[in-house]
């Protein structure tokens, strides 16, 4: 039993640890920056693949030609953080460009699907932890580990409980 408690106290750090990085990652949330997640290598080296980065609500005249800027893209509503190379202040758009890219992306990015200016803050690698620790079934493991821990805590206890009554019995009679 002692030799279960310990690989399930032990997993159970790992979630709980797992939770805290989960947490860490979205706590900038009270300060009114979103996380997301840099998913192709168009912003090299500014932002890595993998990486956490985050966005926050800007109004149109707080972003300026060399800004990063979050937005929804044409191509099915995914978000793309490139840099503003072209404010086209009486259309109220944006031309932008990633900066590993050759050239500016087709067409302008209109300031309604803007959904933030980028910070320079990242989490190389965060994105990752985010993309995994999202699954159900990773989930559904994180769940059945602190379930298990908790347990086999209780059944450990019972057995400690049963333990100490036979030895106070042992001691009992024995006087």
């Amino acid at each position: 039993m002692k030799t279960l408690k310990h690989i399930t106290n032990f997993l159970s750090i790992i979630v709980y640890v797992c939770i805290i990085g989960f947490l860490a990652i979205a706590a900038p949330l009270v300060l009114g920056y979103h996380p997301v997640v840099v998913l192709s290598g168009s912003m090299e080296p500014t932002y890595h693949v993998g990486s956490v980065i985050y966005y926050k609500a800007a109004p149109f005249d707080q972003i300026n030609v060399g800004d990063p800027i979050t937005f929804v893209g044409a191509e099915g509503g995914v978000m793309v953080t490139h840099r503003v190379v072209e404010k086209d202040e009486s259309a109220m758009a944006f031309g932008t460009e990633g900066d590993a890219n050759d050239g500016r992306d087709p067409g302008m990015v209109p300031y309604a699907n803007v959904v933030g200016k980028a910070s320079k803050i990242s989490i190389p690698y965060g994105g990752y932890f985010v993309n995994y620790g999202k699954q159900p079934f990773v989930i559904g493991i994180m769940v059945v580990i602190l379930l298990a821990g908790t347990i086999v805590d209780h059944l450990a206890k019972d057995e400690d409980d049963k333990k100490k009554e036979k030895k106070q019995e042992e001691q009992t009679t024995q006087q």
